[in-house]
């Protein structure tokens, strides 16, 4: 079964995370961030003003030009509960839809409750032409936090 994506995306700034997410309905979830080092492109400020947003708030807000570092987000219903995953069992537990994590502005691992969205953000990843793009399953999950 396949639980999310990881791939290697060498970028700097310009709109990552509207690459990486164009395919998911963004404005459909409320989104919670739990770890960032994130800047805008200029003046260098930080580009997560607070912890949560609405889907049309993200959705207007990866458009903008950025700068990821590392980044832990978590996609959720909007009538979701939200608490900080910090294992596979807490995603599969949650209400967390979609689990997004960067680290080192270049290694992205996507996990997903929804097949067809692992799959879509897979030939996404392809199409931009990031590298070593593979599904995760249970099988080959080597993570064991869900932090980065």
């Amino acid at each position: 079964m396949i639980i999310g994506v990881t791939f290697y995306a060498k970028k700097h700034g310009n709109f990552l995370l509207w690459e990486i997410l164009k395919c998911v309905d963004i404005e459909n979830y409320v989104w919670y961030v739990e770890q960032d080092e994130a800047y805008t492109r200029p003046p260098d400020e930080a580009f997560f003003e607070k912890d949560s947003y609405d889907g049309n708030e993200f959705a207007k807000l990866v458009l903008a030009d950025h700068y990821i570092i590392f980044l832990k987000a978590g996609a959720y219903l909007k009538n979701g509960s939200y608490f900080d995953i910090k294992t596979y069992e807490d995603f599969v537990k949650s209400d967390c839809r979609l689990l997004l994590l960067i680290c080192d502005c270049t290694y992205v691992d996507i996990y997903a409750k929804d097949e067809n969205i692992s799959k879509a953000i897979y030939e996404t990843a392809i199409a931009n032409g990031y590298k070593d793009v593979e599904y995760v399953t249970e099988k080959n999950d080597g993570r064991t936090r869900m932090d980065i």
